[in-house]
């Protein structure tokens, strides 16, 4: 009876969470980063996306073709992402700590991870995706040390493939598993019996075609290799090597937990807090492994960047190791404590977008993409619309979704064919080797006071 009324208090929470964060975009005059990504690329079904998987694109796609293409659509996905996600971990607890009340302390405690509440209800994509999937992938494993059936290696390889099709950092945890499962003896167990040839037939079955669309003929791969360098900032780095990307490393990881320790911490040294006998069983040493793992590719690869949101989905289930390692005093009445805070945290990020217009913080959400949409139909209403990026092209699309919009920055478009006998391009700064005069343009425009100008081909 308790767990089940525990289990009803946790889906509340994801119910009010999936609202607050549909809530959350209509406030917004324009889309997030990541949801106008959606926007432009959720025009097509395709085998892969610039330098993502496809499948939450294609989940957009779906939710495009039911509600429309909308604010609705796109927060509807990342709610359902974000509530899922907390049911599942308060599932995956409930397997390993059997105690509803830290259970839910689990689930509660995702409240102290600032990225986690503020980047995935505004505005992650595929790495809330890939929290949902790497929960599963924790879910499944204890699943299957319990019972090894053929059903439950189903499940771990349609969770694996699924999980690659979300993010590439899912390979993280997969060579953390792979190198643990040489470590521990239940997991062991779990990847050397003859059942797992099913896992890996069912996640190869899922992932083969977008694998061939990376590595085929077109070399995509080239260009995501090229992202990837960007984004860690490889060319940044000083010639030789450096511990520098272990600090930046850890400074990540220190981010990623302050609030978090900061609590525990405080509940110690009141003893409110102890701390159980640790036990190094198979949880314990995907923790150090993936660590471990994350460390060595940052320190050899020099990475000059380390954001708190890639390591975000790595990391979410260890919450329930850290509940299982706590005795608290009081556990009720801090569950109850918790549940208030968890629901007024989630209310401040329902007001915090007006409340920012309301005192002017400068924030691109709040300029509207409409005198670009209306000059673009004054150009040339019946063209090919190309935008400078998919921030441009995906807001765009949300105010004309019948329209064929192109993003210059689209390296994947190389794969489609579409013919169209004129277009307009938006261009920033144009320079000066630019030919031809521009039709319209549109002066300082956005938070960042961008000088656009229109050319018809």
């Amino acid at each position: 009876m308790g767990n089940n009324a525990s289990l009803h208090k946790v889906a509340v929470l994801a119910v009010l969470s999936f609202l607050t964060i549909t809530l959350i975009t209509f406030f917004k005059s324009a889309l997030e980063l990541e949801d106008a990504e959606q926007a432009y690329y959720s025009q097509w079904l395709r085998w892969g996306y610039d330098d993502q998987p496809p499948l939450y694109t294609w989940l957009q796609y779906g939710f495009n073709s039911i509600f429309g293409v909308g604010k609705l659509a796109f927060s509807m996905l990342r709610g359902v992402l974000f509530a899922g996600t907390l049911l599942l971990l308060y599932q995956f607890a409930g397997l390993r700590i059997k105690e509803a009340d830290t259970s839910k302390l689990a689930v509660l405690a995702l409240v102290l991870i600032p990225v986690y509440i503020d980047f995935t209800f505004r505005r992650l994509s595929h790495t809330s995706l890939l929290c949902l999937c790497v929960v599963a992938s924790y879910y499944t494993i204890q699943l299957l040390i319990a019972q090894k059936s053929f059903l439950n290696y189903f499940f771990l390889g349609l969770v694996v493939g699924v999980g690659m099709m979300s993010k590439y950092n899912y390979a993280f945890f997969l060579v953390t598993f792979a190198l643990v499962a040489l470590w521990d003896k239940e997991l062991r167990a779990v990847v050397f019996s003859p059942k797992i040839l099913l896992s890996v037939f069912i996640s190869t079955l899922i992932v083969t075609p977008h694998a061939y669309w990376l590595l085929g003929p077109d070399e995509f791969q080239t260009f995501l290799a090229s992202s990837v360098e960007e984004k860690i900032g490889i060319k940044e780095a000083e010639s030789g090597f450096s511990l520098l990307p272990v600090l930046i490393y850890l400074k990540g990881l220190f981010a990623l937990m302050f609030p978090l320790l900061v609590v525990v911490g405080i509940g110690y040294f009141s003893k409110k807090v102890s701390f159980n006998t640790p036990k190094l069983n198979w949880f314990v040493k995907m923790l150090f492994m993936q660590l471990l793992v994350l460390g060595l590719f940052f320190v050899i690869f020099q990475s000059q960047k380390v954001e708190t949101r890639w390591l975000l989905p790595l990391f979410i289930p260890f919450v329930v190791l850290l509940m299982e390692k706590v005795r608290f005093k009081n556990k009720k009445k801090l569950v109850s404590v918790g549940y208030w805070v968890f629901i007024a945290v989630i209310g401040v990020q329902t007001i915090r977008t007006p409340i920012e217009k309301v005192l002017s913080i400068p924030s691109s959400v709040h300029f509207g993409f409409e005198p670009i949409a209306h000059k673009l139909q004054q150009s040339c209403d019946d063209c090919l619309w190309v935008l400078p990026n998919v921030t441009y092209a995906g807001n765009v699309r949300l105010l004309h979704p019948e329209q064929t919009i192109l993003s210059a920055d689209d390296y994947s478009l190389s794969a489609l064919e579409l013919k169209h006998d004129r277009g307009v391009e938006i261009i920033i700064n144009p320079s000066e080797e630019k030919q031809t005069v521009p039709v319209d343009s549109l002066i300082e425009f956005g938070k960042e006071k961008e000088n656009l100008y229109f050319y018809i081909n």
